[in-house]
């Protein structure tokens, strides 16, 4: 047997017992203690914590935890593993530093280009539970956004449906849906698809001259892009609602200190997406001053009545 083959099926043995011996192990494998000894060796300064023990019933044991036999993973697979266990790397996390062991055992491992395409993934993919519903054309929408390529798609926009070429910044999740900032080429400005509208997406492989996004991200691009059609966000905060800001995936790339210590929201946004801004600055209430756009405020006072009309219908059953 190579010794290749026996240090696998001794740390398959070992990792089977809570507690062995030299010459258990030994007769199990047909050799001299002496090989099992050096083989022990050969295992500990890969990693294994084996602990000796001494006294008429010593031997050698596993600390702490045992450890799996090695497992093959594709790319992706560990691609998707290192994704899932990005927030669970946070110190209020039971097993931090066990999620921040397993990030580093298998990108240490990982092929350099396997890396560079999971850097992509980190720049392209934000997601946010719930997870909305399966979508055909995800993963071609994913694809094309880690590889930087032309999709054209076939979507529904007012109820008509329209052929685009589209470069993707991203895609993220929210509230159960799945969205995708991109560059509209038909619309010649940014749009975000929402990609229950988009019914068919292929990559197109015509030679179309792309933008740059290089540095911009699933995470920074709404405070990054120059779209042409766009209003100007201003809001005063107090300090009370600075971490909900802080940990928001939108509002926390407009977050700006001012002179006096104070923090405000400040950049430009898409014209198209000023109601879900609306929605994103709508929980802080009275706590925020919003200086600009007019159309939020507007839209605020609209559901401010809504929901006075509510009570007021209620009140008076």
């Amino acid at each position: 047997m190579s010794k290749i083959k026996r240090l696998e099926r001794l740390l398959l043995s070992i990792n089977s017992k809570k507690h062995f011996t030299l010459k258990e192990l030994a007769d199990e494998f047909g050799v001299s203690t002496r090989t099992i000894q050096r083989d022990l060796l050969n295992l500990i300064e890969m990693g294994l914590p084996i602990v000796s023990e001494f006294g008429p019933h010593g031997g050698y044991r596993i600390e702490n935890d045992r450890i799996l036999p090695p497992i093959g993973f594709t790319e992706m697979e560990a691609s998707s593993i290192l994704f899932s266990l990005q927030a669970y790397t946070e110190s209020s996390f039971p097993f931090q530093t066990q999620s921040k062991s397993i990030l580093h055992k298998l990108h240490q491992f990982m092929p350099e280009d396997a890396k560079e395409n999971w850097t992509q993934i980190q720049k392209r993919l934000l997601v946010q539970l719930p997870l909305p519903p399966k979508s055909q054309v995800a993963p071609v929408i994913l694809e094309a956004s880690i590889k930087q390529k032309i999709v054209t798609i076939l979507y529904t926009m007012k109820e008509q449906k329209m052929y685009s070429n589209i470069q993707l910044i991203g895609l993220y999740s929210e509230n159960g849906e799945w969205y995708c900032p991109a560059y509209c080429y038909s619309l010649m400005d940014y749009h975000v698809f929402t990609l229950s509208d988009i019914k068919h997406a292929v990559i197109n492989y015509e030679p179309i001259e792309v933008k740059d996004f290089t540095e911009v991200t699933i995470h920074n691009w709404a405070s990054q892009i120059s779209p042409r059609n766009y209003v100007r966000l201003e809001a005063d905060l107090l300090l009370e609602e600075l971490t909900y800001c802080e940990s928001h995936p939108f509002l926390k790339q407009f977050i700006t200190m001012k002179q006096d210590g104070l923090y405000s929201l400040t950049g430009d946004i898409l014209a198209t997406y000023v109601e879900k801004a609306a929605e994103y600055l709508w929980p802080m209430k009275t706590n925020i001053s919003i200086k600009s756009p007019r159309e939020i405020k507007e839209i605020h006072a609209r559901w401010a009545r809504e929901i006075s009309a509510q009570y007021e219908l209620i009140l008076n059953m």
